[in-house]
């Protein structure tokens, strides 16, 4: 009998499979670059969506973009079938998130157990990316499946910054190119003639048609290089956060829970820390990392100076640590990741802050820690 899991691939494969068209491309060049390209890109299923992934080497590591998978629990990933216009069940595999890039808004996946014989894209070289040359994009718009589109690089934008739809807010270097895409065409690759990967194609401006932007390959070469990933915790930002919004939830005298900022004109603290006595470190960070009102990340501080961290995740918001990830002293960024050798509960983890929340000392009755 088939799984819950089961039945919904099943049939996702075969609402999306209905309209799909294979090897319909004009153009001599075009068609040579798409039948080289396509079968390297992946159509990617969660429990909230789909997106697209692009196969990176051939261990089954396959690069996508962060919003594209969040924090779902189940996340498959289908290979594009070779002769029929109907996606297999034998076609779709499951896969574990290996690092993340919240900053970047990057994710590399691996497949739990790769099929034999895959092809995969080759990176580009950053330095061989000009602005009018060709770029070609292959995704799945609105759940076209493996569509196909064509054209130019019309801008290389360094340190842009841009706000996804769950709030938070990314900082990269971008390909902006008049290449169509739409959503559902979200991590899936930008490439040029020679069918070498130059971006990841992530957002687009909405209310300015022809403005894409992808995620730049010399970007992407430095996420794959890292050992470990990056949460996006106020630390790794780069910015200098303001930590002026204080609280005497205890009645004690003293302020033993402070919000703080990182970006001007927020609704609500990016942040809490939170002190269990006073004129002391902060014992504890509390971290809303989706920015959705759910508290998912607790940072504890292996020394009093806060240089060696360990970051506990609760990345499926269920109320459990399922991610540990550390930053030793020196680092700028996590330098490593491990599963909790225990059960770790988020509330009891934050229980001043998730006390505090309940008996609403603060004032956001929208935000509440993981449970």
């Amino acid at each position: 009998m088939r799984s819950n899991l089961e039945q919904r691939i099943a049939l996702t494969l075969q609402n999306v499979g209905k309209n799909l068209i294979l090897e319909s491309i004009r153009g001599a060049k075009e068609i040579s670059t798409y039948q080289k390209v396509s079968p390297s890109v992946v159509f990617i299923l969660t429990d909230g969506g789909f997106g697209s992934g692009s196969l990176v080497d051939n261990e089954g590591h396959v690069i996508t973009n962060l919003h594209v998978v969040k924090n779902y629990a189940n996340i498959i990933v289908v290979f594009k079938p070779k002769d029929s216009a109907e996606l297999k069940m034998e076609l779709a595999f499951t896969t574990q998130v290996v690092k993340i890039d919240r900053i970047k808004d990057l994710a590399l996946l691996k497949i739990n157990t790769p099929p034999k014989n895959f092809s995969f894209l080759k990176l580009g070289n950053s330095s061989s990316i000009a602005v009018g040359q060709d770029a070609h994009a292959i995704g799945h718009p609105n759940g076209e499946t493996w569509t196909y589109t064509k054209g130019f690089i019309s801008q290389i934008r360094s340190g842009y910054e841009w706000i996804t739809t769950d709030g938070m807010v990314h900082r990269a270097n971008v390909i902006q190119t008049q290449t169509p895409i739409n959503p559902g065409s979200s991590g899936g690759p930008l490439f040029n003639d020679q069918g070498n990967l130059i971006g990841i194609n992530s957002f687009q401006r909405v209310q300015a048609e022809g403005l894409n932007f992808a995620v730049a390959v010399d970007e992407i070469q430095d996420f794959l290089r890292r050992k470990g990933g990056r949460e996006g915790a106020p630390s790794q930002l780069g910015q200098k956060p303001q930590c002026d919004e204080a609280y005497d939830t205890t009645g004690q005298g003293w302020p033993n829970i402070i919000g703080c900022y990182l970006n001007v004109g927020a609704s609500r603290p990016d942040f809490w820390l939170v002190y269990l006595e006073p004129n002391r470190p902060a014992n504890y960070m509390a971290l809303d990392s989706y920015g959705k009102g759910h508290i998912d990340t607790i940072i504890i501080s292996k020394d009093l100076q806060w240089l060696r961290m360990m970051y506990l995740i609760d990345r499926d918001c269920d109320g459990i640590v399922d991610l540990i990830g550390l930053q030793d002293k020196g680092q700028d960024e996590i330098g490593s990741y491990r599963r909790p050798a225990k059960r770790l509960s988020i509330v009891k983890l934050a229980n001043e802050l998730d006390d505090a929340l309940k008996r609403s000392k603060l004032p956001y009755p929208g935000l509440r820690v993981c449970r």
